[in-house]
């Protein structure tokens, strides 16, 4: 394994982890194996689409992004990324609200994928291959940067929300959704794992990222996160869970009880 920068570790977590992936059976030896690469248009996109949690999510995800919109006062006329893209799920919803928007991903399969099912379905969306470690786009070219089930697949946290922050204008939003290092997402995201209900080697559970390190790293880099002061972290985010069957937005009301978490900060 690479590196691993971004990340706070306490005493004993990595020894924790090792145990509760023993405990369903998974190795993680090798992980993030580029799997999203080579399941093509089928894998992203088709009936028995490998990702069918990524689809399912999106209403979710969406209304919390298209409400900042309207909140922000963003618009078709302002510059929108989504670095970590992949075949384009969460761009092409984005891109069916009526905004302009261009994804961003280090696997040129996965943009393949994206540009095709776009095209398939007559909407507009621009997408390139780069990597989020060095961002082909000048200073401040963005009115809204995001990130979507992205930065827990990333070893050096660091450098992505750098380069996030770099390429995001002075008052523009940076958006993210990504998975809580805590008990509960490892036995969640090994419990699946262990079923075949994820591919094997895509989530390192030694990536996921704590808020309280992403609103660190943040913060070193000018981006202020919206303060919420009845949530147990002092600023705004709120998980993603399945309830009854179904994805919904929860506020948080303790610490290390969930596992996706949304939120969004200001460049200052």
């Amino acid at each position: 394994m690479n590196q691993i920068t971004g990340r706070n570790f306490q005493v004993a977590e990595k020894e924790k982890i090792v145990q509760l992936t023993k405990d369903y059976g998974v190795e993680i030896d090798e992980r993030n194996m580029d799997h999203y690469s080579n399941i093509g248009i089928e894998g992203w996109w088709g009936e028995k689409t490998l990702l069918p949690g990524l689809h399912q999510v999106n209403p979710i995800r969406g209304k919390f992004v298209i409400d900042l919109f309207k909140q922000y006062q963003i618009s078709n006329s302002h510059q929108i990324i989504e670095i970590g893209c992949g075949g384009g799920i969460f761009c092409e919803y984005i891109a069916r609200q009526g905004y302009n928007i261009l994804g961003v991903d280090i696997s040129s399969g996965s943009i393949s994928v994206a540009q095709e099912h776009a095209l398939k379905n007559n909407l507009t969306v621009n997408y390139q291959t780069a990597s989020v470690y060095e961002l082909p786009f000048a200073d401040e070219s963005f009115d809204v940067v995001m990130s979507s089930d992205f930065l827990e697949h990333i070893e050096d946290l660091e450098r992505a929300i750098y380069e996030m922050s770099r390429i995001l204008k002075q008052n523009g939003l940076f958006i993210f959704d990504t998975i809580s290092r805590s008990e509960k997402s490892v036995q969640t995201y090994m419990s699946l794992e262990s079923q075949g209900l994820i591919p094997p080697g895509v989530h390192d559970p030694f990536l996921f990222v704590q808020p309280e390190e992403l609103e660190t790293l943040a913060t070193k880099y000018g981006i202020e996160f919206a303060r919420d002061d009845n949530n147990p972290y002092g600023f705004l985010i709120e998980a993603i869970e399945i309830i009854d069957g179904s994805f919904q937005l929860e506020s948080i009301k303790a610490k290390d009880n969930f596992g996706t978490y949304i939120g969004y900060g200001i460049k200052k």
